[in-house]
């Protein structure tokens, strides 16, 4: 791909979650974009992940977070549009899915770690958008257990 498509992709996909981030806030949900900036986690204050996802402008909402039925779609756009009753109504009807993400003692988000030679060291981000995350508890339970060996606390935020 030449120089010039891939950097108005990027600047498109920048732009884009951009207008997701904005169609949220517009309809008092505050969320945060987790993971793949081209196919994001659209993340709640409380760690769910709606069941919704992007695909070039276009916000697709289902009824379940895999295999789901499409419900409804809204164009993404420069002015964010009210649907606060659409989206009240499909965050109670749809089944969606939690995440557990990581915290230190100072509150910092754990991102992950990197190992040199026999020594293992976590890195830390005050940026939501940066935690390391994992669907399920138990496998929460044993990365906090894990790295509590190599002298590495950690909470598991609920």
């Amino acid at each position: 791909m030449e120089e010039s498509k891939k950097d108005n992709m990027i600047t498109d996909i920048i732009r884009r979650n951009y207008y997701l981030e904005q169609f949220f806030k517009y309809n008092d949900i505050h969320v945060n974009l987790l993971g793949d900036i081209n196919n994001p986690l659209i993340v709640t204050e409380d760690n769910i992940v709606l069941s919704c996802f992007v695909s070039n402008f276009n916000l697709i909402f289902k009824d379940n977070s895999f295999e789901g039925k499409e419900i409804f779609t809204i164009k993404l756009k420069k002015e964010a549009q009210n649907a606060k009753d659409q989206l009240e109504k499909w965050v109670k009807s749809a089944a969606h899915r939690k995440i557990y993400l990581f915290t230190s003692e100072d509150g910092l988000y754990y991102s992950k770690y990197i190992k040199l030679y026999n020594h293992i060291f976590p890195l830390f981000s005050p940026a939501k958008e940066l935690a390391y995350y994992v669907f399920q508890r138990q496998k929460a339970i044993e990365i906090v257990q894990k790295l509590k060996k190599s002298n590495i606390d950690l909470s598991i935020i609920y």
